[in-house]
């Protein structure tokens, strides 16, 4: 009995490290389960997914849970699962939520759930 009650302390222990928080001015703000809190030019923002910026300063997240985004063709490009460059400079995100892109034997890109790739939305304020 003692083992599980430890296992179900230990995980509510690590729910805010899952949740991915930053602090700013002795306030912390998370971001959704599987998104991303980022502190960006003195400011919280939150996305639903991973966030990247660019040399401007402007700063764009996945809209998708647990999602990745990429750079490519002078835009960001988000999925539902993680996202990586082919060779030809094409932006490729897993379809599947969660899922894995890699390089694969011939070169081109092989995506859990096939390839799919959505404009990324610009990262919004913590709530």
């Amino acid at each position: 009995m003692r083992l599980p009650a430890l296992g179900l302390i230990g995980c509510l222990i690590a729910l805010p490290a899952l949740a991915n928080c930053v602090s700013l001015g002795g306030r912390s703000y998370c971001a959704p389960p599987g998104g991303q809190a980022v502190l960006h030019q003195g400011q919280p923002y939150c996305g639903a997914g991973a966030c990247v910026s660019d040399e401007f300063g402007n700063l764009f997240c996945s809209p998708y849970p647990g999602g990745g985004v990429v750079r490519a063709r002078g835009g960001f490009y988000a999925g539902p699962g993680l996202c990586l460059l082919g060779p030809d400079g094409a932006p490729n995100c897993a379809a599947q939520p969660g899922g894995n892109c890699a390089i694969g034997p011939g070169g081109q890109p092989v995506c859990e759930g096939g390839s799919v790739a959505v404009p990324a939305s610009r990262a919004q304020p913590c709530q």
